[in-house]
C-alpha cells in the first residue's frame, strides 16, 4: 500500500538563494525536509499561522539551527517551500511570511507563486 505524494514546490525566490548555498550539509537538510514533507504533508511541519485556507509552517532543525519555512495550501495541499533562514532571524522572517499572507488576501493575489516571484 503506498500512502499519497504531496506536491513540494520551491519558490523562484527560494530557488535563487539555494543556488547561492555553498554549505553541502545545508543543501542536504532542505532536500531531505522536501522528501519529508512529499511522504508526510502536514505532519512534516509545524504550524505557526493559519489565515484561511494558508498554513505558514516551519521543519527545525538544532545543529546548526536553521529553519525551513514553508506556506501550506490546504484547499489542493500544495506545499511552497519560501525561506531557509538561521534561528536567530526566526521570529522577524514569520512576521515578514505573515505580513506577505496578509497583502497576498488583501490584494487578491490568487497563487502563492505570484507572491514569492521576485
Amino acid at each position: 500500500m503506498t500512502g499519497k505524494n504531496f506536491e513540494v514546490i520551491v519558490v523562484p525566490s527560494f530557488q535563487r538563494e539555494i543556488e547561492r548555498i555553498k554549505d553541502r550539509k545545508h543543501l542536504e537538510m532542505i532536500y531531505k525536509s522536501i522528501e519529508k514533507m512529499e511522504r508526510m504533508g502536514k505532519n512534516a511541519v509545524k504550524l505557526l499561522h493559519v489565515r484561511d485556507k494558508y498554513i505558514l509552517g516551519e521543519i527545525k532543525f538544532m545543529s546548526p539551527p536553521y529553519r525551513l519555512y514553508v506556506i501550506i495550501n490546504q484547499e489542493n495541499e500544495k506545499f511552497y517551500i519560501v525561506r531557509w533562514e538561521h534561528k536567530e532571524k526566526q521570529q522577524k522572517v514569520i512576521n515578514q511570511l505573515m505580513e506577505k499572507l496578509e497583502y497576498a488576501f488583501e490584494s487578491g493575489i490568487k497563487n502563492i507563486m505570484e507572491l514569492f516571484s521576485h
